[in-house]
């Protein structure tokens, strides 16, 4: 198990465990159902970082956001 950071949507910030070997899980809203999906991101200065971001988010956001979340 490990335990990732969303990236977007309602669960943005969040921290949750995720099964070893799971690349895409689900989370319901009120707006409908929202699906992330597990991305290996380049953060500057502290190599690759192993996230879930909202599966329809642009790269250069979900890297924004990272950034932003890991200060």
């Amino acid at each position: 198990m490990a335990v990732v950071l969303y990236i977007g949507g309602s669960k943005d910030g969040d921290k949750g465990v995720v099964p070893y070997g799971f690349s895409k899980t689900r989370a319901d809203t009120e707006q409908g159902p929202e699906f992330y999906v597990e991305r290996m991101m380049d953060v500057n200065g502290r190599g690759r970082v192993r996230v879930m971001v909202l599966e329809d988010l642009r790269d250069e956001i979900a890297i924004q956001r990272l950034s932003q979340h890991l200060g």
